[in-house]
């Protein structure tokens, strides 16, 4: 068993502070840290692209000396390291404009006004229209990354049957 997550490159951490910024002004002041998943995750039968959690308190406590704040980090993005290779860009904003849409600044909250939130309708109006110029691109992105894990375990597959065959050859003395 090997570790699921690991730091994303300086080249990921800049972009997510671009789409923040750009879209997502009102956070701001919130601590995001993005991680790579290293393995295939689904959900409802399709492949997970992205993924974004709210930190509990465990979390921001044990995460405070890295976020260089004293509360730790908010939220917790990863990213499924195979889809984020194998697309440009323009899917990578979008797929970073998604995750960040879960989130909303609630300026009531006396205690943690980083909270999660399902799809609304407004967002669904605002990502339709910042994506219309390839309006199925999750799907077209998540099809190309259950390729890619399909191939993986069919040449893991492959492997095996190639060591299987060695190790029956060396044991006839041939």
């Amino acid at each position: 068993m090997g570790i699921r997550y690991e730091e994303v490159t300086e080249e990921v951490r800049k972009m997510v502070g671009e789409v923040e910024s750009k879209y997502f002004p009102e956070l701001k002041n919130a601590k995001i840290i993005t991680l790579f998943d290293l393995k295939k995750r689904m959900s409802g039968g399709r492949v997970v692209l992205g993924r974004i959690m709210r930190t509990n308190d465990l979390l921001r406590h044990l995460t405070k000396d890295e976020a260089s704040a004293v509360e730790g980090y908010d939220y917790i993005v990863t990213l499924d390291k195979q889809g984020w290779n194998a697309i440009g860009d323009a899917d990578r904003v979008r797929l970073l404009r998604h995750e960040l849409r879960h989130t909303y600044f609630d300026i009531d909250s006396e205690s943690n006004p980083y909270k999660l939130i399902d799809h609304s309708i407004s967002d669904f109006y605002e990502e339709v229209e910042l994506n219309k110029d390839d309006p199925r691109w999750r799907e077209r992105v998540a099809a190309v990354v259950a390729d890619i894990y399909e191939q993986e375990k069919e040449d893991r597959k492959q492997e095996r049957n190639k060591q299987k065959r060695k190790k029956g050859r060396g044991s006839s003395g041939d």
